[in-house]
């Protein structure tokens, strides 16, 4: 199920029992949960167990006699119990949960290696940073105190069994108070984590807007109503936010307000009502009560302030979960089933697409571009160029033809074969392709090259004063839009790839690297290298360079008769 990144659609929170986090740790955890249970039950035991050994001590020095030895070396015993038990249990969960987030974070980032593109780009990045950046943080910021909480838990349980060794009446009294505390809890979790929820889908939406100021910033400072409105949206956002968490916040106060009444309630109940309810019930007796009530205080604090940490870890999961969910039914439908054939093939003469349509569909899959009927044959060595108006179609024709889309109908055939029968991972690899949204990688990831290799290429593309290769990456990437073109033109050109994919290149060079690019690389591609070349352009007066010119117009696709 994937996550909602419409606040429109955060109305529900989908369905948890409320231990998602914990089963979160046994699914994920590689330790020994019997033997960390064992553990946190000896650090709760020792807590319980140095109450009854200072009560004890507190009767003998009340009595005016000194504690005996054995007391006193119990005392130490107990001390060294707690202290090897909490070290042992912390060291071990702190490195553990990390170590998770790590594998988590690890495997989300595969399977969204192994999915396709066009629904991963409708997942939206946001929706993706969210997930691994703040709601794997709240995981590990959750771990620690889960895991003292499930210590106290333990220590309360002790003290509990030791005040009934002390009275049964304060027994039934206390049990009764703290039952009534977990009842309070569970009828308000669910509204809390519901809002919650509420508050991350809400966030994300805000991720969403602040992507689009960020990419879009020098549109929102050329208007100032769209600045206005999109300031607008945000603040919103950011609004409906902080009304959700503070909401949250207020019920977690309601929660420790009640707690902390609950523990005066039950002093008062033992030092004024216990009395009256057990014959024979003695000061001392009272004393020791109150000590362990008092002693048990500090626990149950952490207990309750654990609840909005349990709850927004909880949501934290079912952020994952839905995630990788999305992603698994990414992975499931995509047409790319991780083929083990990767390499391109050695050769090939020919690329022919028959009947191929395609079309973007809005969230009730309805198609808002159509692309096809698109009829078109591609040599081996040939100069294709690409014209059309602004959205007539050529970036998605070229991703069409590099298999990154898939198209509807139709087909696509290398020598006579589809690209499913080759491998889809082995066709992709047969293009170089820098795109109009191209990415620029500080590093040469895939490509192997020498350092005197690459730093040829930047003096051959005028680079050399502006950054140099060294120790596997770009020193500087801080260039202009057509300088970090031609550094994208070095990283295509070291791929060495049979099928090069230029989606408008030269429209932010300056004339001179222009006429370079089509008089001098270009024919070099083609002529010395023996490569294919497409090229998406508007540059009319070169297009002697092409063997054939091709129009998109309204998302179809013919040849321009020269």
């Amino acid at each position: 199920m994937p996550i909602q990144t419409d606040a429109a659609s955060s109305n529900s929170l989908p369905k948890t029992n409320g231990m998602d986090f914990w089963n979160f740790i046994r699914a994920e955890s590689d330790v020994n949960l019997l033997k960390l249970s064992g553990m946190a039950a000896l650090s709760g035991f020792s807590n319980a167990l140095l109450l009854a050994i200072i009560n004890a001590a507190a009767q003998a020095a009340g009595a005016q006699q000194w504690p005996s030895t054995s007391l006193f070396v119990s005392f130490v015993v107990t001390i060294l119990l707690f202290i090897l038990s909490q070290r042992f249990i912390l060291r071990i969960s702190s490195t553990e949960i990390e170590r998770m987030i790590g594998n988590l974070r690890a495997r989300i980032a595969e399977k969204i290696r192994k999915a396709d593109l066009l629904p991963i780009e409708g997942l939206g990045q946001s929706t993706i940073y969210a997930v691994v950046s703040r709601d794997t943080q709240t995981i590990s910021q959750a771990a620690m105190p889960m895991i003292i909480a499930v210590q106290s838990a333990i220590m309360v349980l002790f003290i509990i069994i030791y005040i009934a060794y002390l009275n049964i009446s304060a027994f039934v009294i206390t049990s009764a108070m703290i039952l009534l505390g977990i009842l309070f809890h569970l009828r308000q979790r669910e509204q809390l984590e519901k809002d919650l929820y509420e508050a991350t889908v809400r966030e994300n939406d805000f991720f969403t807007l602040l992507t689009h100021l960020l990419e879009g910033f020098k549109e929102v400072k050329l208007n100032t109503e769209r600045s206005a409105e999109l300031n607008k949206d945000l603040a919103n956002l950011a609004d409906s936010v902080v009304e959700l968490k503070s909401k949250s916040g207020a019920a977690f106060a309601s929660h420790f307000i009640f707690s902390q009444t609950t523990f005066y309630v039950l002093i008062g109940g033992i030092v004024f009502i216990l009395p009256s309810l057990s014959e024979g019930t003695y000061t001392g007796t009272i004393m020791e009560i109150t000590a362990a009530i008092l002693f048990m205080i500090g626990p149950l604090s952490n207990l309750i302030g654990i609840i909005p940490l349990f709850s927004a870890a909880n949501v934290a999961v079912t952020n994952i979960r839905s995630l990788e969910a999305s992603l698994d039914e990414l992975r499931r439908v995509a047409k790319d089933r991780g083929d083990l054939n990767v390499a391109p093939p050695s050769d090939f003469h020919a690329i022919r697409l028959s009947d191929i349509r395609f079309a973007y569909r809005d969230r009730e899959g309805q198609p808002t571009f159509p692309i096809g009927s698109i009829e078109l044959t591609i040599h081996k060595q040939e100069v294709l160029f690409v014209i059309g108006g602004n959205g007539s179609g050529k970036s998605t024709f070229l991703k069409l033809l590099t298999a990154l889309y898939y198209p509807e109908s139709g087909k696509i055939e290398l020598d006579g074969h589809d690209p499913a029968e080759v491998g889809y991972a082995s066709y992709r690899n047969l293009f170089s392709a820098i795109f109009s949204d191209y990415h620029l990688f500080d590093r040469l990831y895939g490509v192997h090259a020498r350092d005197e290799e690459v730093n040829e290429k930047l003096r051959y593309m005028e680079l050399e004063n502006k950054t140099k290769f060294v120790n596997g990456r770009f020193v500087n990437q801080d260039l202009s839009t057509g300088q970090r073109k031609r550094l994208a033109l070095i990283v295509s050109l070291l791929e060495d790839r049979p099928i090069y994919v230029f989606d408008e290149w030269a429209a932010d060079q300056d004339p001179a690297f222009r006429k370079r690019f089509y008089t001098e690389i270009l024919p070099n591609l083609r002529t010395e290298k023996k490569k294919t070349i497409i090229a998406a352009t508007h540059d009319d007066l070169y297009f002697d360079v092409a063997d054939r010119v091709l129009k998109m117009e309204d998302g179809g696709l013919s040849e321009v008769k020269r």
